[in-house]
């Protein structure tokens, strides 16, 4: 596993963590459909909802990017839409949340960001 593999896996870790700690219920780790992946998929009350989990290395710029691109917001619309066909779930109930994991090696920490339904 590459350095960039296992910081995203460490970041994954700490967003089910998270999301667990708040009543969140999980679903599904790295679900894959066809070619694209969702990164965590739980569940809030009776709401699906998918997570992207970006985990980074804090720089000057981390903040102010925007960590997906519109590829793949365009493979997370169509992988939500596949996953909710194949289990029988209305789309237009689910939600995306992007988790975004600032690491700061040198002082050995992470900050994580919960943006709640994205597009």
């Amino acid at each position: 596993m590459t350095v960039k593999q296992n910081l995203g896996r460490q970041g994954e870790l700490l967003a089910k963590d998270y999301l667990l700690k708040r009543g969140y219920k999980l679903i599904a780790v790295n679900c894959r459909l066809g070619r694209r992946e969702i990164d965590l998929i739980v569940r809030q009350g009776r709401q699906p909802v998918f997570i992207e989990v970006k985990t980074r290395l804090q720089t000057p710029d981390s903040l102010s990017e925007n960590p997906l691109t519109s590829r793949q917001t365009l493979n997370l619309k169509r992988a939500i839409i596949a996953y909710c066909f194949k289990n029988r779930l209305n789309p237009e109930t689910a939600r995306l949340d992007l988790i975004v994991i600032l690491v700061d090696r040198a002082k050995k920490l992470a900050r994580l960001k919960h943006y709640r339904n994205i597009f």
